[in-house]
């Protein structure tokens, strides 16, 4: 399993603010260390995010729910996923990330938690190891 540094998810957020625009900057470097690191969890030996799902699940939320930069927490979280996915020889397509996307946004407006986050993921990926 590979998994993003901070300085990867520094690199996408420096990507994002320069493409889209924002204000560049961190506005907590402990939320975003939890953030990055929340995938690698273990507790009493075990993994808390034990599939690819589950991971990218946790780093999207955390990124968009802990609010870790200034401005552009969204879009760093979008790329973050698909970094992450990509990263994992998962092959992202334009529908998958513009699903992706349309995901997270629920999660920012609070209409998706964490768990239906997970599960969404798990049925896409199931889907795209398939074809």
């Amino acid at each position: 399993m590979r998994y993003l540094t901070r300085d990867d998810v520094l690199d996408l957020h420096t990507f994002a603010i320069e493409r889209y625009g924002g204000r560049l900057g961190i506005k907590s470097q402990d939320k975003l260390l939890s953030a990055v690191n929340a995938p690698q969890q273990i507790l009493f030996g075990e993994e808390v995010y034990a599939d690819l799902a589950s991971k990218a699940a946790v780093l999207g939320f955390q990124l968009l729910k802990n609010r870790p930069f200034i401005e552009g927490n969204e879009v760093t979280s979008l790329l973050a996923v698909l970094r992450f996915l990509d990263s994992n020889e998962v092959t992202v397509t334009e529908t998958l990330a513009e699903s992706i996307a349309n995901q997270l946004q629920a999660v920012q407006r609070s209409e998706c938690s964490r768990d239906t986050l997970t599960e969404w993921l798990r049925d896409r990926l199931e889907v795209e190891v398939e074809e």
